[in-house]
């Protein structure tokens, strides 16, 4: 009996070492594949890096973001893609993570939308740290990238809470025929996005994956409606959704079961 209650003990022990100082800077490099309907062959497996909810601030500083951005680089991406919630608090909104998150590469370019952190802070001034990045803003309004002659549209809207979705505005002038891939900070935008124009699929953080997931259970806290929308893929009403759950924290500095992702898309030809 004291053998059983000692050895739950230093499991108890052992878990709480997890959640506070091994998993929040341990990062997961994930590598979903997901398959986009009439993807051109120029574009089948390329690969998307995907960050997001980096949350500079009291619990994130600007070593782990350039250890990030090395991972990054280093996974040799063809598109990088950073979806909302950079900061949380102004003081960290400066040149010096305008430099490192300028250290970003890929061929193919850098581009981003806001998260409701963002907004919280300053809107204006995290554009401007985006901007000096070398990261093209897509809020509202879409890019078409070309390969062998074959394009590909990357397109973003405003964050759900805080900002204005407009998706005809966002997709304005793009083809019928060309593959679209939406930024959207949070993913309960999939559930109120209209059906037209089309969206083949939508990336998405926000989450966090709650920070804290029970083994083999639930996760007992999201900042979304839409539970099915927590990590990972799913399908919306209307396009597919990848859910990453994102690199930083807020709140209590914990990740369990949860640990902060890289994710790294690989794009297939749906057949």
């Amino acid at each position: 009996m004291k053998l059983a209650a000692g050895t739950a003990a230093a499991a108890a022990i052992g878990s709480v070492i997890d959640a506070f100082a091994v998993e929040p800077k341990w990062i997961k490099i994930t590598n979903p594949v997901v398959q986009i309907p009439n993807l051109p062959s120029a574009w089948d497996g390329v690969r998307i890096a995907q960050l997001t909810d980096i949350h500079v601030g009291r619990l994130i500083d600007l070593d782990y973001v350039r250890k990030v951005v090395e991972k990054t680089d280093a996974a040799k991406p063809d598109v990088i893609v950073l979806t909302g919630d950079y900061v949380s608090r102004t003081d960290a909104i400066d040149d010096n993570l305008a430099e490192s998150l300028g250290r970003l590469s890929a061929p193919h370019g850098k581009f981003a939308v806001l998260g409701n952190h963002d907004h919280w802070t300053d809107p204006a001034a995290v554009r401007s740290v985006l901007t000096k990045a070398g990261i093209t803003d897509l809020t509202n309004r879409n890019t078409i990238l070309n390969r062998k002659d074959a394009s590909l549209c990357l397109a973003g809207v405003d964050d759900l809470w805080e900002g204005r979705q407009d998706l005809t505005g966002a997709l304005a002038g793009v083809d019928e025929s060309v593959p679209r891939i939406l930024l959207c900070h949070n993913p309960d935008y999939a559930e109120q996005m209209p059906a037209s124009p089309r969206v083949d699929l939508m990336l998405c953080g926000h989450s966090h994956g709650g920070q804290f997931k029970i083994p083999f259970g639930p996760r007992p806290r999201l900042p979304i409606q839409h539970a099915k929308y927590a990590a990972g893929l799913a399908s919306g009403p209307h396009c597919r959704v990848y859910t990453s759950v994102g690199l930083g924290m807020i709140g209590i500095p914990i990740r369990f079961n949860c640990r902060p992702e890289l994710t790294i898309i690989t794009l297939r030809r749906q057949v």
